[in-house]
């Protein structure tokens, strides 16, 4: 299939990139990085086609992950354009933070327009009830962990909640309609998630940027996002 052969191209630009990436080559490394993020958003694309039958079902679904998916590659730009422009470093971060903010609000609104039938009361308790207690393990690590948020704990709590939120709908929908697409975009944003927390490490931690740290990040990361990808093909 078509979006089988893009995520394995996206393997391809993926492993240069890190070997760039660890060696400090920012400026070559950036436009692997772009081109992987690229074949994600290309894979995803080709899901859709795949299930072009389907597009009037599942619409608003395919429309949130593509929105997604776009906010995620401008995400990857701005965080990388910290390194390659220091002086602009905290507003380059914020810009990051954002845009995958943006970027999960996307793939809520799509899975909750698509399996959100008549959920109750007990149901959004859960669900804000993830994002609050993925933010307060976040925050509460801090020290533990060795890291310092500074003025970015705000928005890091935010980001927390908005992911934590992200994983308990995906794992609802797919608890309520069966659907296997749900199953595994909810496998997705859990490697999404472990790539946040290499990325922590790297960004506000003290000898955490080592190159394991940074592939295990960039692995994790893209991992996640073509599972997301990947997930359309399995719609039940």
């Amino acid at each position: 299939m078509p979006a089988i052969l893009l995520t394995a191209l996206g393997a391809c630009t993926l492993a240069p990139y890190i070997v760039l990436r660890s060696k400090r080559k920012l400026v070559p490394g950036i436009f692997f990085k772009i081109a992987t993020s690229m074949f994600f958003i290309l894979a995803t694309c080709a899901a859709i086609l795949a299930n072009s039958a389907q597009f009037e079902q599942y619409k608003f679904l395919f429309i949130g992950i593509l929105a997604g998916q776009v906010f995620g590659l401008l995400g990857d730009y701005w965080l990388d354009m910290k390194d390659m422009e220091p002086q602009h470093k905290e507003p380059y971060m914020f810009a990051g933070f954002i845009s995958f903010y943006i970027c999960h609000i996307f793939y809520n609104l799509g899975m909750l327009r698509t399996y959100n039938t008549g959920w109750g009361w007990m149901d959004v308790i859960c669900i804000v009830g993830a994002g609050v207690i993925l933010a307060a393990f976040v925050l509460a690590t801090e020290k533990p962990m060795k890291l310092r948020y500074g003025k970015f704990k705000p928005i890091t709590a935010a980001y927390s909640v908005i992911f934590g939120i992200s994983i308990a709908v995906s794992f609802l929908s797919w608890m309520y309609s069966g659907n296997r697409q749900a199953l595994v975009m909810c496998i997705g944003l859990l490697v999404f998630l472990a790539s946040d927390l290499f990325l922590t490490g790297t960004f506000f931690g003290t000898g955490k940027d080592r190159p394991f740290d940074y592939a295990a990040n960039y692995i994790c990361y893209f991992g996640g996002q073509f599972t997301i990808s990947l997930s359309l093909l399995a719609l039940a």
